[in-house]
């Protein structure tokens, strides 16, 4: 009867955290070369903002975006069309938050450039930039994203199809507390 009483606290107590797990950041629709806003909602500054690979979201980061203070951050973005993205923030308690799957859209501009820059594998050898259709970069941005190996991170119901996770809070550790207490005393 205790494991009993206890998994139902347990699971109680993660279904109330779900609930309230509120740190999000939203995808944008980057373009090559082009400039895009991202925000996020607030939590602990600072925050840690990185874009990493959609196929390999706890792998090597394509652009480390620094330290942010505030709620946005304008990107410049220097990635070739038709790279799959996923930007992941984390607060100074460790909050993380992940934004759904984005891949860049097509750009005349290819100014930004580099011989470094982050590409697709479907990339050329001669360093041109692939380009998709219209109708397939702009699915690829609206769709939800599961990243895979982003050990315990929940999907958040919102349209940004965002993805977020936070430590149990103390509220939450007392409220689950207290129904322990009362269920035992049943």
């Amino acid at each position: 009867m205790f494991a009993t009483l206890f998994s139902v606290t347990l699971f109680v107590a993660l279904a109330i955290q779900g609930v309230f797990a509120d740190f999000t950041i939203d995808t944008p629709s980057p373009i090559q070369c082009g400039s895009v806003p991202i925000t996020w909602t607030a939590s602990s500054p600072p925050y840690s903002l990185l874009v990493v690979p959609a196929d390999d979201v706890c792998g090597e980061a394509l652009v480390d975006l620094g330290q942010q203070t505030g709620l946005s951050y304008q990107w410049n973005v220097a990635l070739a069309s038709g790279t799959a993205a996923v930007l992941f923030i984390e607060d100074s308690t460790g909050n993380e938050a992940w934004s759904g799957a984005m891949t860049v859209g097509t750009s005349s501009d290819s100014s930004c450039l580099t011989g470094t820059t982050p590409t697709t594998s479907s990339s050329s050898a001669s360093g041109t930039a692939p380009t998709i259709p219209a109708t397939a970069a702009k699915s690829a941005t609206t769709s939800a994203y599961s990243p895979a190996g982003a050990a315990n991170a929940g999907s958040v119901p919102a349209s940004s199809s965002a993805l977020s996770i936070r430590p149990l809070s103390v509220l939450t550790s007392i409220g689950s507390g207290l129904l322990a207490l009362f269920a035992f005393a049943l």
